[in-house]
């Protein structure tokens, strides 16, 4: 999958676990988090960084807030299964070792910040099925001011969303139609059924009216019990999800969403509730602000965030902070 989180992903991921074929585990988002490491680990041509690499990714996989079931991560199979040194070919060979566990016949990997990495699939010759699960970027945008993480002023949530999907549309240019498949949050909750059809006709695979139960599984019983932001997993389709951001957004945050995300928008089809008469302006100055603002208000969501959420999140960022000082690398 690919696209912007709170656009419904562990949703369509809790459906797409119930067909009987397809394996879709809680992403402890490996590639977007160790690709800005990897200078750290050194030439992976040599035994010992490449090990490193492949045992701090199973690490960090066995600490992710929701417990993948079955989970197969013998470092020395890893390795032995690899048929390159690089970081993709071990995301590869880990999510084939669970899919085989868990006696199914296809992976999904639901996250969404693969998007920024799909040069590297080109060049690995790795060649997926593609998901581009697409939310009006307003109703994204509004939710993530609602949670512990993510950017929270406007114009950082727009720009986000803008690059995001831009990057998908420009990826999914190169592909052919039976390699893709475009699916919208608002169907999605609208119709379920017709829409989980359709990716299980592009994949070859049985649908089962199952996956509309997905609410009541141990996979998103867990899921909810992990985090306030996937609570809502444990509830049957919310159909009425959509649009919030008309009654929620103040006026200006309506602009500047618009100002910034209006073009990638209207290729997407989303209609524009603000007219060019009413353009925001922005200077220089105005994004000096606007970065303030975003970090006072992400502390004041962490400040305000359960301490059972913090807890659950607690070992994959002690981990992560451990490798980071390990390695000498200040990304991420």
């Amino acid at each position: 999958m690919i696209g912007t989180q709170r656009s419904g992903s562990n949703l369509l991921r809790l459906m797409l676990n119930q067909v009987s074929e397809i394996y879709a585990p809680h992403p402890p988002h490996i590639l977007h988090l160790f690709y800005p490491l990897l200078a750290g680990y050194g030439d992976l041509k040599e035994d010992r960084n490449f090990e490193s690499l492949i045992a701090d990714v199973c690490r960090y996989i066995e600490l992710n807030p929701v417990p993948w079931e079955n989970a197969d991560l013998d470092r020395v199979k890893v390795a032995a299964l690899c048929k390159r040194r690089t970081l993709l070919e071990i995301f590869i060979r880990i999510n084939e070792m669970q899919c085989v566990a868990n006696q199914k016949a296809i992976w999904c990997c639901k996250s969404l910040e693969t998007v920024y990495y799909l040069d590297n699939f080109a060049t690995e010759d790795f060649r997926p099925f593609i998901i581009y699960l697409v939310r009006d970027g307003r109703d994204v945008a509004l939710s993530f001011k609602k949670i512990m993480i993510g950017e929270k002023h406007i114009y950082h949530l727009a720009a986000k969303w803008k690059k995001e999907q831009d990057l998908a549309l420009n990826y999914l240019e190169t592909l052919p139609a039976e390699a893709y498949i475009i699916v919208r949050y608002e169907n999605l909750v609208a119709d379920p059924a017709s829409v989980m059809k359709e990716i299980c006709a592009k994949l070859g695979v049985v649908y089962s009216d199952s996956v509309l139960n997905y609410y009541q599984t141990n996979e998103s019983h867990k899921t909810a019990e992990s985090g306030k932001m996937w609570e809502n997993v444990e509830k049957p389709v919310m159909k009425d999800n959509t649009g919030k951001y008309k009654s929620e957004f103040s006026h200006f945050d309506l602009q500047l969403f618009e100002r910034i995300a209006g073009d990638t928008m209207d290729m997407l089809g989303y209609k524009r509730e603000i007219s060019d008469m009413e353009r925001v302006e922005m200077k220089p100055e105005h994004l000096e602000d606007f970065n303030k603002e975003n970090e006072r208000l992400k502390k004041l969501a962490m400040e305000a965030a359960s301490q059972k959420d913090i807890q659950k999140r607690k070992p994959q960022k002690e981990f992560l902070e451990l490798l980071k000082s390990k390695l000498r690398v200040s990304a991420i």
